[in-house]
């Protein structure tokens, strides 16, 4: 009886042993750094809930009938700033003289002034050209530095065609463009975005300055939306302010932002906020 006592004894003690030993091996896994287990986890549930942000999509900024003028003397340059988060831009130019050697297209990170350490290319005409982007540039400049001729249009360049390839979430762009020359001399700056947004919706702010003289010169300013060739709205005036808004007749096809002046003096430093269609 006393023999059968102690050896259940025993084995009552190897059972407990046992279980010790299993509690002690789960800790040592447990306390390695980098071991992964399934005791628990961390790892956050991804949400299917909106965000705050549109995710970046392929876009061609598209401008036309521009007119560069020499910026040695004054700033003259046409800047472009695109929206934030844009890493890269890729640009091509028609129109440049050829050879090109004073045309240049760099970076830029303000509308008011060229960027100061920007880095620049001259571009052959068509030549697509790779700009940096981030946190130290956030757009495009094209400028003219010296003659691109003889006679008395050596000053200026016509830029039949300017093409930016980028993608971001929004359909904004600031411009800064040269100097407008009052009628037809001035050019009609046209600018479009493709592929064509989905809403329709479109607004520009035109802003500029005048240079007085003997008392003030008149000036006068047209902004248009443009499908199929035709304007289908438009706004005039001469108070250094023009504002357009509004929706495509038309949704998802091709329209533009097109700007001229229709006064008698030359729009100085003119800048657009766009919000194209």
């Amino acid at each position: 009886m006393r023999r059968f006592r102690i050896i259940t004894m025993g084995l009552a003690l190897t059972a407990a042993a046992a279980g010790c030993g299993g509690g002690g091996t789960t800790d040592e896994i447990e306390a390695a750094p980098g071991t992964p287990t399934s005791v628990a986890s961390t790892v956050a549930v991804p949400s299917t809930a909106a965000g705050t942000t549109v995710p970046g999509a392929s876009l061609t900024l598209r401008m036309t009938d521009l007119r560069l003028l020499n910026s040695e003397e004054s700033d003259n340059g046409l800047r472009i700033l695109l929206p934030a988060g844009v890493t890269t831009a890729s640009v091509s130019v028609v129109g440049l003289p050829s050879p090109n050697r004073v045309i240049s297209v760099c970076q830029a990170n303000d509308l008011e002034r060229r960027m100061s350490a920007g880095a620049c290319r001259m571009p052959a005409n068509g030549e697509a050209v790779t700009v940096a982007l981030g946190s130290a540039a956030s757009g495009v400049e094209i400028v003219q530095s010296g003659v691109a001729g003889t006679g008395p249009a050596a000053n200026t360049t016509t830029l039949d065609e300017v093409t930016i390839r980028y993608s971001a979430g929004t359909r904004e762009v600031n411009v800064r463009l040269p100097q407008i020359a009052s009628g037809e001399s001035g050019g009609r700056p046209t600018f479009s975005l493709t592929p064509a947004g989905s809403s329709g919706s479109y607004r520009a702010n035109l802003t500029w300055t005048v240079i007085q003289a003997f008392g003030g010169t008149p000036s006068n300013a047209l902004v248009e939306l443009v499908q199929n060739g035709s304007s289908v709205n438009k706004a005039e005036g001469g108070g250094l302010d023009v504002r357009l808004t509004g929706a495509v007749p038309s949704p998802g096809s091709e329209a533009a932002i097109r700007v001229g002046n229709i006064g008698s003096s030359a729009m100085v430093s003119p800048k657009l906020a766009l919000l194209l269609p």
